[in-house]
């Protein structure tokens, strides 16, 4: 309940005070009598009301501001040079008398309304604080230390940066982490993916344009680099812009000034760029759809974020940090990972990364039925069994390409003959045969549940013709 403290010695004000707030609020009446500031540093007050008729009305308004951060509501008579003097003395609001019940009520609501956006951007800034701290970040893979590393080095620069990866490595986060940890951390932080938003929706997206510059601009909107001045804009798949986007931000880059779109009037915005791609750039540049000269604009720093197959020594971990993070989202007690599932994990490639390790604990969240996450609650790649998991490939050294972000060149021993069907049906089979055709020990010996095994023989269509069905 908000407790507020009201100086006053008017028996209306209290009466009138009493009828509207005291069923919601806890209310103090201060008569005037010993020493206000006292009390001030022993209770914590939601809000201050003070009678601007006693004696001692502007001394009481002062120390109520220097002791408290609360708001201090002035009531007085309707004289301006007193309401002035209130405002510039720290009052959030003066009221004239005769105060209403019903204009004191939505002014203390209104006060409150606003205290409490307060308390959640002080809130949401300490969690950024704890979620983006450098130091916290899962990094026991060399790998992603060296981006910890450079990151340090780098977020308390206004430096453009360019960050590569594949898709789900955590860009984004990355780019969050950078703003969060500059000087701008208090100032925008705007993101925009080039890849989901139309062009011809793309431009006025960033630049913003006038009313009337197209059919259905009904009215001024401003841009995102107009939302982000003196903060960050983050350009997720940078590129995917339009040659002639390219044009338009490397003139941004170039000066910090646009115009909106349909507009005349030039614009400035003290804006730091990060840009994000998983593609090549360089690649992009020789086949002449990426400019040349914004990509040197783009690159002063450039960091590549290591796929997750790179960072086996942070799976346990991130598993974990996860599972910690849906359960409390999803409202489900499971407290860990069967070993099986964790050995999995570590043994499969994952090609979404970050991402996919992310939701394939989320499912299996929602679909375990125990307090850990076994095998059958995990659908890992095109529901491969685990038992076909190859292991992860040995951690490959930084190279040219790297630099470049990396690029994977096409197999020149061609698709395999093989289909992942067909795997599946061969190993099934030998599992079967192994276990005399019983499917409940052969689903054990694979590492799958019964129904998984079930479903595979129905789909695959492995039959026997003196089945010994024990399921």
């Amino acid at each position: 309940m908000a407790r507020f403290l009201i100086a006053t010695q008017e028996y209306a004000l209290k009466d009138i005070s009493k009828n509207m707030l005291g069923v919601k609020y806890s209310l103090e009446f201060w008569p005037n009598k010993g020493n206000i500031s006292r009390k001030l540093e022993k209770i914590i007050y939601d809000l201050i009301v003070i009678d601007m008729e006693l004696a001692n009305g502007m001394e009481l308004l002062e120390s109520a501001r220097s002791i408290q951060s609360a708001p201090v509501l002035a009531i007085g008579d309707n004289r301006t040079e007193q309401a002035v003097e209130a405002i510039k003395r720290g009052a959030y609001d003066f009221i004239a008398k005769p105060v209403s019940g019903e204009k004191i009520k939505n002014i203390v609501e209104r006060v409150l309304e606003g205290r409490s956006l307060k308390y959640e951007i002080d809130y949401l800034r300490r969690q950024q604080d704890v979620i983006y701290d450098l130091d916290s970040i899962i990094a026991k893979a060399p790998a992603i230390r060296r981006v910890i590393n450079t990151i340090k080095k780098v977020c308390k620069t206004d430096s453009t940066i360019l960050i590569g990866g594949e898709t789900g490595t955590g860009k984004s986060f990355l780019a969050g982490a950078i703003h969060f940890n500059s000087h701008r951390k208090k100032r925008p932080f705007v993101d925009i993916s080039c890849a989901n938003i139309p062009e011809t929706l793309l431009e006025s997206e960033l630049f913003g344009h006038e009313k009337g510059a197209f059919t259905g601009a009904a009215k001024t909107r401003i841009g995102r680099f107009e939302q982000a001045n003196e903060g960050t804009v983050f350009l997720d798949e940078i590129g995917d812009l339009t040659p002639a986007l390219q044009s338009k931000f490397l003139h941004f880059l170039e000066n910090r000034t646009f115009q909106r779109l349909g507009g005349s009037k030039t614009i400035h915005s003290d804006v730091r760029i990060i840009a994000a791609t998983n593609k090549n750039l360089e690649q992009e540049i020789r086949s002449g759809r990426f400019r040349e000269d914004l990509y040197y604009r783009i690159n002063v720093i450039n960091i590549f974020l290591p796929p997750l197959k790179e960072r086996m020594e942070d799976i346990e971990e991130l598993a974990f940090y996860f599972l910690k993070r849906h359960c409390r989202d999803i409202k489900k007690d499971i407290r860990g990972f069967h070993p099986d599932v964790l050995e999995m994990f570590k043994r499969y490639h994952w090609p979404g990364n970050i991402r996919e390790l992310s939701n394939v604990i989320e499912r299996g969240i929602l679909l375990s039925e125990d307090t850990i996450i076994k095998k059958d609650s995990i659908t890992l790649g095109n529901n491969i069994l685990p038992c076909l998991l190859p292991p992860a490939p040995a951690q490959q050294t930084g190279s040219r390409h790297r630099q470049a972000f990396e690029h994977t060149e096409p197999s020149k021993t061609g698709p395999s003959t093989q289909s992942l069907a067909d795997i599946e049906r061969k190993a099934i089979i030998e599992a079967l045969e192994t276990c005399l055709w019983i499917q409940k020990d052969a689903a054990e010996k694979l590492g799958i549940s019964k129904r998984t095994i079930n479903y595979k023989i129905k789909k695959l269509g492995i039959r026997h013709p003196r089945w010994r069905k024990n399921i």
